[in-house]
């Protein structure tokens, strides 16, 4: 290679040779000269620092100028660069140079970012002032600087920079003619995603030769200019860089891949080929709205099997996308086919190559075997199978048609359930049509029945640019279909789509939704990382309900109704492994606060949640979120599907080996992309957190109210919410503001005042209170939440006091729409209501960003809900102490062990040996004490 590239920077010295964008965007250039004499300058300081030709120099660089000019010195050296994948951690980069040197490779030199950028200051050097005056400041890494010696007389600094240039021109000659194509060039490893990486070795001779079958089937000689977005590191990327020499054209080398960035320069640099894998192309069809796309000449696809759903994308819009196959061992592509409306999915043999089917069925798919000028001659430190006349075996299966080649998967990756043959590309290929799926990735698993059946792990597609939806603060949705198919995507739907496309023994036995799957730096599906994702899934086997009555100490007075007792559902979740989770749901048994009741609820869970739960499995308690959402009794039963996703968050936490705190601060960032609503008053530690809490006082007379507040005061409470209705609660309100000047008080009227007591409740204005939490009667069936929200807006304008939603929405839908009101500026958050902890963490999340201020409310539960409530509080903005007071206050026992209290005012979250979850388990004797029901389902 190196030799056609002297040639042309003799031919063509003042011509672009490498243009290079950074990650801002800014640009330099080389021209072939300066290219020609910065790489010759480093392989002469490498060899004079005691690299020889035919060591191995490894480098560890992301995409950068110093690459492409060490890649060129490699062939003025003679030497082979091992090529380091970048984004390795240390040791598994060592662990790759280490097996080269067991296998006999000298590894003369280590190249990495420090150590590039010192090799070309020397070269820079050598060229601007001479080889004894860069030799003199030199410090790269591979000798001791000789001291800082300068020339006094610039008549010798000239005379020596001359000398150094007509050296370094001399040695570029020379090395040139004596180059050998057949000398290795690059060490390149496998990803290791099916095992131990294996080293492949590659001359000169077979990456040149697999370019040039490329390039007389893709370019036209001395025409045309490549975008480099692959990494160099693999061999895709390194290839663009051979294919740009050997054609004698410009590159362009970006440091990293920015959609919207490569379309602006493709259009204004008439950029003519490009190489990309599908999810790089699915992100430049989705950033496209000019119609760049279709002014390439040639957009190469590769990196793993097509998606149906890019490849139709890309043909609507007119992009001429060139389909390819090929690996590290055949040097980069061997097959290629510009795909055309009537494309079937056969690749044509490049010139030079040949293939052969090892063993076909009666369809003719079997064992694919390729020849030709790229293919590798075998691995450094593994076996490499190959047919006794010298065809590679690739590991593929595919079939042969016409000179062409039809791909269908790795061999390993086919498995056997119940009797029959499954390939898992072609369940990946039917999700790849569905609406809303970007990419999927199917692999088999171990099954009791079957012996092994598949499982399918989906991303959602993202929305194209200038698409919107509303459907889910998720968002997203492939071009062509709206957004709102991504965004209602879930696995029920899926199911439906796949029903008529496969048979049942292809039907996956789980299918899980995820935004992103884990890619390789290449943009590929990591393999490894997307089945061990799945290893971590929550799968739940058995879930059992626990119907409970809970006494009050005493009667609970509120304006309208008065509670003996408290009936609860907890709900007990036990996944694959026996690990268990815990749930509750806060709805009432009468409709006195809320439409929705617990019968309503349990009915719910038993004939539609559950089964769901049961059937399916997720890669996040979001994905439960959206599954309930979609179910039409999930959607009127909000507080029974917040008690099931509850017990899937514990869960989860469980699984992960974290608290619910710092999973809600991990989904809190996912949601709003890192940005602050506030400060957090949570006292947290690496394990452990500590809110400060509220408490709640019921109506009384003035002199029992006081004590009632001096109680909570004495017992560390710096919050205090006095229950209130009409002609009772003034005189109380009062008697304790005189009786406690600096304690926050707030106020819950729970609808019980009429436009008539408007009077009274600006009374409240001057004694200083936080909030007044639904003053006004409504009833729902005069106009709903909107009346409601329109009549506490209008009473807003007239009072000093803030106003609280509460009782006005009863679920997640209907506090959305209060947001519309400026007005009302604090919201009472119970996480029952909005169905759960995922819908009450993203109206969070936007209420915070319009500037309200939300708190968390309290339903008389038991200690699981409190603790998630308390959890919540930890979140920056959510500053005000909740209604997250000890159990004991109200109830003569908590089924929760240790059992929910407070100490001083605050409560503590994941103490020693609760680390996990939500941070608690059931007390096994006190639930026998207040048990009505129990009920199991599942395994």
């Amino acid at each position: 290679m190196i030799d056609v590239f002297e040639s042309t920077a003799r031919t063509y010295p003042d011509k672009v040779f490498l243009t290079f964008v950074d990650a801002e965007g800014g640009e330099v250039s080389y021209t072939y000269r300066q290219a020609r004499m910065l790489a010759a300058a480093v392989a002469r300081r490498l060899m004079d620092k005691g690299v020889r030709r035919g060591d191995y120099v490894s480098t560890d660089l992301p995409n950068c100028p110093e690459y492409v000019f060490l890649a060129l010195a490699a062939g003025y050296g003679s030497f082979a660069l091992v090529c380091l994948n970048h984004r390795l951690t240390a040791t598994e980069k060592l662990t790759r140079l280490l097996e080269l040197e067991r296998e006999g490779m000298r590894v003369a030199c280590r190249v990495d970012e420090a150590r590039a950028a010192r090799l070309m200051d020397f070269a820079g050097a050598v060229l601007e002032m001479g080889e004894q005056e860069a030799e003199a400041v030199a410090d790269d890494g591979l000798g001791p600087a000789a001291g800082a010696r300068r020339r006094q007389r610039s008549g010798v600094i000239m005379g020596a920079r001359q000398d150094a240039i007509e050296d370094t021109i001399h040695f570029a000659e020379r090395e040139a003619h004596l180059f050998d194509e057949k000398q290795p060039a690059l060490v390149m490893f496998t990803s290791g995603t099916t095992g131990k990486p294996k080293a492949v070795a590659l001359t000169w001779q077979q990456l040149m030769g697999a370019a040039g079958a490329s390039n007389r089937v893709l370019s036209q000689r001395g025409s045309g200019l490549w975008q480099a977005v692959l990494p160099l590191f693999h061999i895709g990327g390194f290839q663009v860089l051979v294919r740009s020499v050997l054609n004698r054209t410009p590159l362009r080398l970006y440091a990293r891949f920015d959609a919207a960035r490569v379309l602006r320069d493709g259009e204004n640099r008439r950029v003519t080929h490009l190489s990309v894998v599908d999810k790089m192309l699915q992100d430049l069809l989705a950033a496209d709205t000019r119609g760049a796309l279709a002014g390439y000449r040639c957009i190469l696809l590769g990196g793993g099997p097509l998606n149906a759903s890019t490849i139709g994308r890309a043909l609507a819009a007119g992009v001429r996308v060139y389909a390819s196959y090929g690996m590290t061992e055949t040097s980069s592509q061997i097959a290629n086919t510009l795909v055309t409306a009537d494309f079937t999915g056969g690749l044509k043999l490049l010139p030079g190559y040949s293939a052969r089917i090892v063993d076909p069925d009666d369809a003719g798919f079997g064992r694919l075997a390729v020849r030709g000028p790229g293919v590798f001659s075998g691995y450094l430190n593994a076996h490499g199978a190959f047919t006794v006349d010298g065809y590679f075996l690739t590991g593929d299966t595919a079939a042969l048609y016409d000179g062409a080649i039809y791909v269908r998967e790795r061999t390993d990756d086919m498995f056997v359930s119940g009797g029959e043959n499954v390939y898992p590309v072609e369940i990946a290929d039917a999700l790849r049509q569905l609406p809303g799926v970007a990419d999927a990735y199917v692999f088999g698993v171990p099954d009791a029945s079957w012996g092994r059946r598949p499982v399918a792990l989906v991303e959602r597609g993202k929305a194209p640019r200038g698409s919107h939806s509303s459907a889910s603060p998720r968002g997203g949705g492939n071009e062509g279909r709206g957004a709102e198919a991504a965004a209602s995507m879930g696995a029920a739907a899926l199911r439906r789509g796949l029903a008529g496309r496969l048979s049942r023994i292809y039907q996956p036995k789980h299918l899980c939704v995820a935004d992103e799957l884990p890619r390789t730096q290449l943009g590929k599906i990591d393999r490894a990382a997307t089945e061990a994702l799945y290893e971590r899934r929550l799968e739940v086997s058995r879930v059992v309900l626990y119907h409970v009555r809970l006494p009050f100490k005493s009667p609970f007075r509120t304006a309208k109704a008065t509670l003996k007792n408290r009936d609860l559902l907890i709900v007990e979740v036990v996944d694959h492994a026996g690990r268990t989770g815990l749930g509750e749901c806060t709805s009432f048994s009468t409709d006195w606060y809320l439409p929705e009741t617990l019968g309503q609820d349990a009915r719910a869970l038993q004939r539609t949640l559950i089964p769901a739960v049961l059937e399916e499995a997720f890669l996040h308690p979001r994905d439960a979120a959206d599954a309930f959402g979609a179910l039409p009794e999930g959607a009127d039963s909000p507080m029974a599907c917040s008690a099931l996703e509850m017990a899937l968050w514990d869960l989860y936490g469980k699984i992960e080996g974290k608290p619910l705190w710092q999973l809600l601060a991990a989904e809190r960032e996912r949601i709003t992309g890192g940005g602050a609503h506030g400060p957090s008053t949570a006292l947290k530690s690496d394990v452990m957190a500590q809110v400060a809490a509220g408490a709640v006082v019921g109506l009384g007379t003035p002199a029992e109210t006081v004590e009632a507040v001096r109680s909570c005061v004495d017992a560390g409470y710096c919050r205090v919410k006095i229950k209130v209705s009409p002609g009772q609660g003034l005189a109380c309100v009062r008697a304790v503001r005189e009786a406690f000047p600096d304690l926050i008080i707030t106020l819950d009227a729970n609808q019980s005042f009429s436009p008539r007591d408007v009077e009274e409740l600006r009374a409240y204005d001057g004694l200083g209170i936080g909030w007044i939490e639904e003053p006004l009667a409504v009833d729902r069936a005069l106009g709903g939440c909107e009346r409601a929200f329109r009549r506490l807006a209008s009473l807003q304008r007239t009072l000093a006091t803030p106003i609280c939603l509460d009782e006005s929405f009863v679920n997640g839908e209907e506090a959305a729409r209060a947001l519309a009101y400026p007005e009302l500026r604090c919201v009472t958050v119970k996480i029952g209501k909005f169905g759960g902890i995922q819908r009450a963490l993203e109206f969070t999340c936007r209420a915070q960003a319009l500037g309200r201020e939300v708190w968390m409310g309290g339903m008389y539960d038991t200690g699981i809900s409190r603790r998630v409530h308390a959890a919540f509080q930890t979140l920056p903005g959510i500053i005000m102490p909740g209604d997250i007071g000890g159990t004991g206050r109200y109830f003569p026992t908590d089924v929760t062990t240790p059992a929910y209290g407070v100490d001083r005012g605050h409560i503590t979250l994941n103490g020693a040996g609760r680390r996990v979850g939500i941070g608690c388990d059931l007390n096994r004797d006190a639930l026998a004490k207040v048990l009505v029901k129990r009920v199991s389902y599942g395994a």
